[in-house]
């Protein structure tokens, strides 16, 4: 993760770091697949994070994994899961052309200032017959709340902006790869969650909110949010739906 929002403290961001593998696991479990990670050599991580997807990767390859984020304390953590890291820039990945046989990221593409420089430099670096992925880059822009008076998303985009965050980063994913003269083929998670997983990520989904909005409304207005997604989850009614896109890019032999 390239970045992380100013306002979480540290042990609520990894939190958050948790709740987002935990969201993805099946799709990231169906792009394996797909790119038939058991048979990458070389793989790279980029804004790996505390490493817990990479360490996911090593377990199901056969080569060699690397990591390469920006966050100090994020590395210490990764390295704490014996895997290879380096600190570093997405938008200048210190390594050399064609290096890698698979470069892959996950929600970060979000939170880095320049996110299409950042997927030029992924294609760079990835040997001629490779594969680029991200694996989910979210857009808020398309996001459904129900009850319609629900107005969460449209807070949580404003908050992400605030934070130095694209919040329709998911609709350019194409383009982007496009422009890295990838192959790309492009689609979108479309589960929603059920009462049980909404009930289970309550608490998780409003920590989060209430660190990084409470100064973008007026003073009780979250609070109140958050006492109506409560009784609408209450009665049955809830519908929250964030479309995650992923995308595969083929580099030209």
């Amino acid at each position: 993760m390239e970045a992380t929002p100013g306002s979480l403290l540290a042990s609520q961001w990894r939190r958050q770091l948790e709740r987002q593998e935990r969201w993805t696991r099946g799709l990231r479990s169906h792009l394996y697949r797909r790119v038939n990670l058991w048979a990458q050599a070389r793989v790279l991580d980029v804004g790996c994070g505390d490493g817990a997807i990479a360490a996911e990767m090593a377990t199901r390859c056969r080569g060699r994994v690397t990591g390469i984020d920006r966050g100090v304390a994020l590395l210490a953590e990764a390295r704490k899961r014996g895997l290879s890291v380096v600190r570093g820039d997405a938008q200048r990945l210190p390594f050399a052309d064609d290096t890698f046989d698979l470069v892959v990221c996950h929600m970060m593409l979000l939170w880095v200032e320049e996110p299409g420089l950042a997927v030029l430099e992924m294609a760079r670096v990835t040997a001629p017959g490779g594969t680029v992925i991200a694996m989910a880059e979210p857009d808020h822009g398309g996001r459904i709340d129900y009850p319609e008076d629900l107005t969460i998303g449209a807070i949580t985009s404003q908050a992400l902006w605030r934070e130095g965050a694209h919040p329709r980063i998911g609709r350019r994913v194409k383009e982007m790869f496009v422009n890295a003269g990838l192959a790309v083929e492009v689609g979108v998670l479309n589960s929603m969650w059920s009462d049980e997983e909404l009930r289970r990520e309550f608490d998780g989904e409003w920590e989060l909110l209430e660190a990084t909005a409470q100064d973008l409304v007026a003073e009780g207005e979250l609070e109140a949010l958050k006492r109506r997604d409560l009784r609408a989850l209450d009665e049955g009614i809830r519908v929250v739906f964030t479309p995650v896109f992923w995308a595969i890019g083929r580099k030209a032999v």
